[in-house]
């Protein structure tokens, strides 16, 4: 059997193996469906039911007490859905109201009596800047002076 003959045949097995496995979801996938339909069904004819012997235990045809148990507890979650579904109305046409801005803090500056003026004037020795006598940095340049 030559190589061409071996990869032949190997590939004549794969396409076999996808072909089945394909083949295989196709029907798996079918008898899901299938299922989760007829169990749809199913709830849907339990729902019926129950919604049926809960009318004739509220109209006193059926006298079970694990009924009347029921319904009960069937009628206090009605109760309990009506007031969520009030809340939810009332929290979705609730509106962002835009607080108003308050105006910004007052700052308050310490006032003290001016210095007293001084007389005479000095010289920075970096830029020639004239400065108070009392300075001990030049206002123009940063130049430390004497005193």
């Amino acid at each position: 059997m030559g190589i061409l003959d071996q990869l032949g045949k190997t590939f004549s097995q794969v396409t076999d193996r996808a072909k089945f496995e394909a083949e295989k979801f196709q029907k798996t996938t079918r008898l899901q469906a299938e299922i989760n339909e007829l169990r749809r069904q199913i709830d849907q004819k339990l729902m019926e039911i129950g919604q049926r012997a809960y009318d004739l235990q509220r109209a006193g045809q059926i006298q079970a007490p694990s009924l009347a148990e029921l319904a009960v507890a069937l009628d206090q979650l009605r109760s309990t859905l009506l007031v969520r579904e009030e809340e939810l109305k009332k929290a979705q046409n609730e509106v962002y109201i835009e607080p108003t801005p308050s105006p910004p803090p007052m700052q308050s500056v310490p006032i003290s009596e001016a210095p007293a003026p001084t007389t005479g004037s000095k010289m920075c020795p970096q830029c020639g800047f004239q400065m108070p006598a009392t300075a001990i940095f030049c206002p123009a340049c940063g130049t430390r002076v004497a005193k």
